[in-house]
């Protein structure tokens, strides 16, 4: 890839952050998912908020991403929105598959569920039949990740889970209450996720090319996200 530009900046949505084939990964050496209940209720009451003004936006903050290819991207800063995000998305589409309805009820509920996952986590194998991924989180948390959230499968002990396993767990756990508390159902609950999350939500999406830029840009910005330790930022120049 011609590394024309060594830094680039640009507003989009979320949908534009995930479309287009465009995948994600988190590299080894960052931290491990760690948004608790403050957080996803932030997350939450600024999406609800959005829902009764459906013309206006609101800003999640700098995504810093080192460009590998034109559609793969490794998360420098932000991560921890991103992974939010894709938990709630999988909480819209598991609530889809299990409402209560008729036939042709449940069969539209399906194929809106089949639609936003395409659109949000990734399209099946042909050969395999699992769920690929747009996003890869990092060593402890991706196998998580994709063997129970992508799969919609719940873990055996999951007070046995790692910390950020068990953190990504009840992330989806509370995403889950909320939408059943919300009333949204079939329509309603898709554009919750197609309409309010894709498009009302705005990222400074901030591009790098090289390693040095990427750590300079991470070092100085302190986005939506937890505070970085010392710690942190030592590991990520490493």
């Amino acid at each position: 890839m011609a590394k024309s530009n060594l830094l680039k900046t640009q507003d989009v949505t979320f949908l534009d952050l995930i479309g287009n084939g465009k995948k994600y990964r988190v590299p080894s050496f960052q931290r491990d998912y760690a948004w608790e209940e403050e957080q996803w209720e932030d997350l939450w009451n600024d999406i609800q908020e959005l829902l009764n003004a459906p013309r206006s936006f609101h800003y999640m903050g700098a995504l810093v991403v080192e460009a590998v290819t034109d559609r793969e991207f490794q998360i420098i800063d932000g991560q921890q929105r991103v992974a939010t995000l894709s938990v709630l998305a999988l909480a819209v589409i598991d609530r889809l598959l299990n409402l209560p309805g008729d036939e042709a009820t449940n069969t539209a509920n399906a194929e809106r569920a089949t639609e936003l996952r395409q659109l949000f986590i990734g399209r099946k194998d042909p050969a395999s039949l699992m769920q690929s991924s747009k996003l890869f989180l990092n060593d402890t948390d991706d196998g998580f990740y994709q063997d129970y959230l992508v799969q919609l499968r719940k873990p055996n002990n999951p007070r046995g889970l790692p910390k950020s396993n068990r953190m990504l767990w009840q992330c989806f756990g509370w995403f889950q209450k909320r939408l059943a508390d919300s009333g949204l159902e079939g329509e309603a609950l898709a554009r919750l996720l197609s309409d309010t999350v894709a498009r009302q939500l705005l990222f400074i999406l901030i591009t790098v090319e090289d390693d040095i830029s990427a750590y300079t840009v991470f070092e100085t910005l302190n986005a939506r996200g937890l505070e970085l330790s010392s710690t942190d930022l030592l590991k990520n120049w490493l």
